[in-house]
Formats: C-alpha cells, structure tokens, sequence
C-alpha cells in the first residue's frame, strides 16, 4: 500500500499533549507510563469530513481523523493506540512515525447502537513500515464511510483482487475483518504446530504433525487467493 495525501483544507496540524490522554481517560500507571516510554508526540494531522473534503457523511461517520505519533520505540505497544481511540468517539486513522519510516495502523470503529456515547472497536491492523514522502492522491469516493473501508481494507492482511477492488459491493468490510480474523487464527495455529514439530523427536508423531501441517497451510492459501 502507499501512503496519501491529504487535502490542505482538511489540515488541523495541532499537537495534543499526551498527558491530555491519560488524565482525560483516567489512565492506569500502565498506560501513563506507556504515554511516558513510547510516545514523542501525538499530532492531530488532519480532519476528513464533509467539510473538508466534500463527501456525504452519515449519522454514525461524521468525521475521520488522523493522527500522527512520534514513537519512541520500533514496537509501538497498540494499547497506547487503543487507548486515544476509547477517548475520540470519531474513528482514527494513525499514522505512527519511528525514524524515517511510517506505519498505518487502525482499527474499525463503529458506534455502539446500543449507547452511542461509546465506540466498539475491533481488532488492529497495521501496514509495512512505509515511505512518508512516497504518498498518492486519496481515492475516489462519494460517502466518507466508504472511504473509511478503504483506508481499512488497505492494511488488512488478506488482500483483494483487481476485480474486488473495482466492485464496492463484492466483498463487505464485515466479510474482509471475518477472513483477516481467521487467517490470524489459523496463523497461530501453524505457528504452535511448526513449533511442536521442532520439539518432536518421535518419527510417526513428526508425520502426523506434518499433515497438520500440510492442511493449514492449505486452509491459509485458499483464504489469502
């Protein structure tokens, strides 16, 4: 995936001082000393609505942000990010900084229907360590909702074909979170039976673990092609 560029009306360009996060959200020492270790600075980059950038918005998308953190650390510890995104009821696009490089990482946020002062957030993805010069125009679309799928569809791990990409209607976020979910999980699962395969010393243990193996590895291939 690349990188966008962000219309200059949407730029906000405002630094938030962490402490402002972890005193607003009643943080644990955990968590503040999270902020303290990791976190350089958080910066409201830019706000994505439709008075900025001119797409419809809906009752439940007003606004995307996003945000850029300076980290301290290679490994950014995602519950510093899950963290702001309890405090901001908007989803948020992070753009986390280390060196020279950049990573996208996001989670979908939708509102609670049952409370709509909370947000339900899922699991977090991230993209590769990118370029932050190398940036493109931001793809067409005419609802901010569909432009918030898209910026989630882009960093989950299993990606679309050309001729998905070209239909919005093929596969659903819902259904692309569904397969990154198992992918995950069956990930896990071949990691522990590769591991256990490195441990076995018994030969007829070695072959039926093999076929676990080897039937996995099948299951992930027709998830990812």
């Amino acid at each position: 995936m690349k990188l966008y560029k962000f219309p200059p009306q949407a730029k906000v360009d405002r630094l938030i001082p962490k402490n402002k996060f972890y005193e607003q959200g009643k943080a644990n020492t955990k968590i503040e000393q999270l902020f303290v270790d990791q976190v350089e600075n958080i910066r409201w980059a830019y706000k994505l609505a439709s008075s900025t950038i001119h797409l419809q918005d809906q009752e439940d998308l007003k606004e995307i942000q996003i945000f850029r953190v300076k980290s301290r650390v290679e490994d950014l510890d995602v519950s510093i990010l899950s963290f702001i995104d309890k405090l901001i009821l908007t989803p948020i696009i992070f753009e986390v900084v280390y060196q020279d490089k950049v990573k996208v990482v996001a989670t979908y946020k939708r509102l609670n229907q049952a409370d709509k002062t909370k947000a339900v957030l899922g699991q977090y993805y991230a993209s590769e360590w990118l370029e932050d010069h190398d940036r493109i125009e931001l793809p067409l679309y005419l609802k901010l909702a569909d432009l918030y799928e898209h910026f989630i569809a882009q960093i989950l791990p299993i990606a679309l074909s050309q001729d998905q990409e070209n239909d919005d209607e093929s596969v659903s976020i819902e259904l692309q979170l569904q397969k990154a979910q198992q992918l995950e999980s069956l990930q896990k699962q071949l990691d522990k039976l590769k591991s256990k395969l490195r441990a076995e010393k018994q030969f007829n243990r070695k072959v039926e673990l093999n076929k676990h193996i080897h039937a996995l590895e099948s299951d992930l291939n027709k998830l990812v092609n």
